[in-house]
């Protein structure tokens, strides 16, 4: 069963960055999208969550979730972005945002707990990530898409981190990480730099 399709899909801003897209991802699957800067990696993200022009279909469990509004597609797909969270918000207030309670284990399993009551403006690039981290694994959605996820990570969080998506795929979540390079886990699917997929 696919978990997630694109259909002949051009995404990007006001011009396409990526065209013609067909990508088919199983349930449970793990794919590893990788490429040069610019080829539209985290464009495909955004194309998920309604931030940017979608031509095509983009079908989530067999349905089209262009035709639903941004909110209603957090109970599909949950996507990290690689940019840094700013803001007075404390660590533990943007955590108990997430529609689960988990995110207390997630904090444990990556030593975050110190950080809890510190704005978010105070962290590190790499306890940042951390943070991302423990919100997107304790999402409900059936897909997690993560960008560049590994990037600002010390050796152990890279451990951790390849140990937690690989347990999340053996629980039958579905996976997309975006990178420059192959990472060793899942299929890996190359964006080339032509335009057209």
């Amino acid at each position: 069963m696919k978990a997630v399709e694109f259909v002949k899909c051009s995404v990007g801003y006001t011009s396409p960055v990526v065209e013609g897209l067909n990508l088919r991802i199983d349930v449970g699957e793990i794919l590893n999208l990788y490429g040069d800067n610019g080829v539209g990696k985290t464009t495909i993200l955004k194309a998920l969550v309604g931030a940017v022009s979608v031509r095509g279909e983009i079908k989530v469990f067999n349905r089209n979730i262009l035709m639903l509004k941004p909110i209603e597609r957090v109970r599909y797909v949950s996507v990290m972005f690689a940019e840094i969270l700013r803001g007075d918000i404390t660590v533990r207030r943007y955590l108990s945002l997430s529609l689960t309670s988990v995110w207390g284990e997630w904090a444990r399993y990556y030593n975050i707990n110190a950080l809890l009551d510190r704005p978010l403006k105070s962290l590190s690039s790499g306890q940042n990530r951390k943070v991302q981290l423990v919100r997107i694994l304790s999402s409900a959605a059936p897909v997690l898409a993560l960008d560049e996820p590994f990037s600002h990570l010390d050796e152990e969080t890279t451990r951790k981190l390849k140990s937690s998506l690989l347990e999340l795929h053996r629980k039958g979540r579905t996976i997309i990480v975006t990178s420059h390079r192959p990472l060793g886990i899942g299929r890996p699917f190359k964006i080339p730099t032509e335009t057209t997929v």
